[in-house]
């Protein structure tokens, strides 16, 4: 399960970090994360839990490993967080030290003695190896447990449906705080095989990027930045989560020859559910692909609903989730007769108007067919007719609201048509 380790044994001298200028091999990223173990026992932390910030840093890699190593369950947190906010977080969870990025970054732990041994990080178990974070219901975050049974569950199923094996490397812009980031670094380890780690998103950088990684992940928004950003030349593929992506996003996508496979996961899965294999962008386009192995999903109520190795066993402070049983996610989604899963949205962001349901994202993916339309939002806002009255915020180009308006007529429903219109000159959305 210490994939790090067996990496280092097998792949000693292959890259598994590229961080800027510098490349650092298996052998030396496993040299750090014994130094961060080192550092855990000494303190004494074995078995409890050890939070970091979760930057984009090689020395966050090394804390990853090495803090799972001393036996200890790993915390990223959001670096971003106010001071006070992170050390109640890190209090409620039981967290009982830190482990700060030292001065010098990963040079100073590539400097430091390791111990001469460490309890590790044996095969695939039920210990609770991670704490991430997740914002729940009203914003508040809960503390998803994930094992290593979870994580290696995961990281099959990532595997057999996208074919990554252990000369390609997977671009990493997403942050080391979220499942997302998290699994990139799981899933190159267990094949030996580099990540590219970028400090901060640069759309243009990530753009150049593209032609020489085999894999990469991107959220929606920065997707649609690297297209804006110029030429891509992609020698591998995207796989593109963290919520729904439009169609017709997909489709510039695939049209500027940058293959992109939707995918559908969560913090409570250790990433994916259900993933586009590569080969199918064209045929699942507008899909979230079919479930991976490790993942079963049926659809209840309209609600997704998914079960299997791969979903955690509960949330911090809350009754453990019974082995085997169905885990009812906060999307709403479709199972077509092909097996594929469709991502209305989420079950909160639904409006209901005039005692009627509005999903906004099939909305806002006709609002962006429109030529001139560059990007959409739609939301509900209070109304003392409707209860709640349709609300569309679009960026436009080349037309004017009104033309927009009519042309929206003849393709939504009179339910869904926006009460108000409000054009604005670019969209605000949180990059992860």
């Amino acid at each position: 399960m210490d994939w790090l380790a067996l990496a280092a044994s097998d792949r000693s001298d292959s890259p598994a970090l590229v961080f800027g200028d510098r490349t650092f091999t298996y052998a030396e990223i496993d040299r750090a994360a014994n130094a961060v173990a080192g550092m855990v026992l000494g303190a004494g932390l074995e078995g409890s839990g050890v939070a970091f910030w979760g930057e984009r840093d090689p020395a966050t890699v090394a804390a990853m490993w090495g803090v799972c190593r001393a036996g200890s369950t790993a915390v990223p947190v959001d670096s971003r967080l106010p001071p006070a906010e992170a050390m109640q977080l890190t209090r409620d969870a039981g967290v009982r030290g830190l482990f700060p990025i030292p001065v010098g970054g990963i040079d100073a732990l590539l400097d430091r003695r390791a111990p001469a041994e460490t309890p590790g990080w044996g095969p695939p178990d039920p210990l609770s190896r991670f704490v991430v974070f997740t914002s729940g219901s009203e914003g508040s975050h809960k503390g998803v447990i994930l094992t290593g049974a979870n994580i290696a569950a995961a990281v099959d199923g990532s595997r057999e449906r996208l074919g990554n094996g252990p000369d390609d490397a997977w671009l990493c812009v997403l942050p080391l705080f979220h499942v997302g980031g998290l699994s990139i670094l799981w899933r190159q380890a267990e094949q030996g095989a580099p990540v590219v780690l970028e400090e901060r998103f640069d759309p243009a950088r990530v753009a150049d990027l593209l032609g020489t990684s085999a894999y990469a992940s991107l959220v929606p928004t920065m997707l649609r930045r690297v297209l804006d950003a110029g030429p891509v030349l992609a020698a591998g593929r995207v796989v593109v989560g963290g919520g729904p992506a439009d169609p017709t996003l997909l489709r510039a996508a695939l049209d500027a020859g940058v293959p992109a496979l939707q995918t559908y996961g969560m913090t409570e899965t250790a990433s994916q559910v259900a993933t586009v294999a590569p080969g199918d962008e064209e045929t699942d386009l507008g899909s979230a692909g079919r479930p991976i192995r490790g993942a079963e999903v049926r659809i209840t109520d309209g609600r997704i609903e998914v079960r299997g190795p791969v979903v955690s066993p509960g949330y911090l402070g809350e009754s453990p989730r019974a082995p085997g049983s169905w885990f009812t996610t906060g999307d709403l989604g479709e199972i077509d007769d092909r097996g594929r899963l469709t991502v209305i949205g989420r079950a909160d962001s639904v409006i209901v108007t005039g005692g009627e349901n509005v999903h906004p994202a099939p909305v806002e993916r006709v609002l962006r067919s429109h030529p001139a339309v560059v990007d959409a939002r739609v939301f509900g806002v209070a109304d003392d007719e409707w209860g709640r009255r349709v609300v569309a915020e679009v960026v436009l180009d080349g037309a004017s609201i009104t033309e927009v308006k009519e042309w929206a007529v003849s393709r939504l429903t009179p339910v869904q048509m926006p009460k108000e219109w409000r054009p604005v000159e670019r969209m605000v959305r949180k990059l992860g």
